[in-house]
């Protein structure tokens, strides 16, 4: 079935973009800028196809693992060739904004932050699903104000748009084209970070664990027809059924030659 077979049946469920402003752009070379839907609704706008495929398998992966991970939507967008959909991440309230390269401000962050150990569960998703780009902006803050008005953050996963599918098959975590994600491991101490080889290696198993069918069922069935083919989601579920376990022990693998904290 074809995109536009898919989406003419059900006009109105996907939220639709009234104003884009492509330069404001969070980060990265592939985002389509801030996009606004008449309700005030917020979305960080990128393709779709592979990459938003990769955008909902790695936030859904985040999600199975107990790992916090902003929201994946499928947005439509106004084109000269008519109506699109693309992939969008919704910008939930209370987003930290401060200068995500300055260690300082990170120490700052993580002195009171709820879920560090997001930083080794996440490290665990990214070589499994070959995300060679975990550098710092690819992080959301969320502040928690109390009702004394004390403020403490969550990590929120997000940005896979370097991963497993936009290479398929997934590339060996020893592999990777960019060193960002090995890079950003070195800077933990500094930041105030800690590696957590129980949180890593049960993020680990937990990933092992996800079937071939949840992958159909809760990521590639509301995409199919959307962002890729039948054929397509069946050579990913194909993939992951016969090769995931084997690319979670090269992950282990790779967390004593090369990648260790």
């Amino acid at each position: 079935m074809s995109a536009s077979l898919a989406t003419a049946s059900l006009p109105g469920i996907y939220p639709l973009i009234s104003h884009r402003d492509p330069l404001q752009k969070r980060t990265g070379l592939d985002n389509l800028g801030m996009g606004y839907t008449e309700h005030g609704e917020q979305f960080m706008l990128k393709p779709g196809g592979r990459l938003g495929t990769a955008e909902f398998v790695g936030a859904r992966v985040a999600d199975a693992c107990g790992i916090p991970a902003c929201q994946p939507t499928v947005v439509t967008i106004e084109t000269l060739t008519g109506q699109e959909q693309v992939f969008g991440s919704r910008i939930e309230s209370g987003v930290q904004k401060f200068d995500q390269s300055s260690p300082a401000q990170w120490q700052a962050v993580l002195k009171n932050c709820h879920n560090v150990s997001a930083f080794s569960a996440l490290l665990a998703v990214d070589l499994v699903l070959g995300n060679d780009d975990r550098h710092w902006n690819n992080w959301l803050v969320q502040a928690l104000p109390d009702a004394s008005g004390m403020v403490s953050y969550r990590l929120r996963a997000m940005d896979f748009s370097r991963s497993w599918p936009v290479r398929h098959p997934a590339q060996h975590p020893q592999q990777h084209a960019s060193y960002n994600t090995w890079r950003a491991t070195r800077d933990w101490p500094i930041l105030g970070a800690y590696f957590d080889e129980k949180v890593f290696f049960a993020t680990c198993a937990k990933i092992s664990a996800l079937p071939a069918k949840w992958l159909r069922r809760s990521v590639l069935a509301e995409l199919t027809g959307v962002f890729l083919t039948d054929a397509e989601a069946d050579s990913y579920c194909l993939w992951w059924e016969h090769h995931l376990q084997a690319q979670v022990i090269e992950t282990i693998h790779s967390l004593e030659h090369g990648v260790r904290p």
